[in-house]
């Protein structure tokens, strides 16, 4: 069985007991990447694990890295129970997670994505329509100017620059959009800037999400 479990979105204050009782369950533990303040609690207690973060390095294509982690989990899999753990909750936004629970036996236990932490972080009232896109795959023809925009998965210069041009497409160049990092966690951080700003020199990695306010 492949338990699939949350790491909530910033540190361990936010884990349920039952992803805590997992974690100390002493069954191999994977993690889709060690870039994580939860990466504190699982030293502190000792608990051993295996990140994926050098299997980002070796490929050019976020398509063959999850082909990657998706094959060694089934492989380490045929072992034994083991523990495969997402940043957020496995749900969102974690494609990998998807095929897993089409192609083996595995059980998701939630951890707190992104959202909540953001909503609270922002200040916004998700009634008040949002829209969550991918920045990774993303579809400025699909804006809803009026809405709430939250995009996920803002992590290097190049991701930024790209986001940028597309919602070029819709905002104008001095629009404020904010960088928020690490939404939850005693790290976190928020920067407005100007749009045409968003990939000059800022520090970016897989905690960043850029959030777009409603036009009025």
């Amino acid at each position: 069985m492949i338990y699939i479990v949350g790491l909530g979105a910033g540190d361990e204050s936010q884990l349920t007991l039952g992803v805590v009782a997992k974690l100390k369950s002493g069954l191999p533990l994977f993690l889709r990447t060690a870039e994580h303040p939860m990466i504190n609690f699982l030293e502190k207690n000792e608990i051993e694990y295996r990140a994926f973060d050098d299997v980002y390095m070796k490929h050019e294509t976020f398509e063959a890295v999850y082909e990657e982690i998706i094959e060694t989990i089934k492989e380490e899999a045929k072992k034994g129970d083991l523990i495969y753990a997402t940043p957020g909750h496995p749900c969102v936004a974690e494609y990998a997670v998807k095929r897993l629970v089409a192609e083996t036996e595995a059980v998701i236990i939630g951890g707190q994505s992104f959202l909540d932490p953001m909503f609270a972080a922002l200040a916004i009232d998700p009634i008040e329509g949002l829209q969550v896109m991918d920045a990774l795959d993303f579809d400025y023809e699909a804006i809803a100017p009026k809405q709430h925009l939250i995009v996920p998965q803002v992590f290097d210069q190049l991701t930024a620059s790209n986001l940028k041009l597309d919602l070029m497409e819709v905002y104008d160049d001095e629009y404020e959009v904010c960088i928020v990092k690490a939404a939850g966690s005693n790290i976190a951080e928020l920067k407005w800037v100007k749009l045409y700003e968003l990939d000059h020199n800022f520090k970016l990695d897989n905690l960043t999400t850029i959030y777009v306010p409603p036009m009025k």
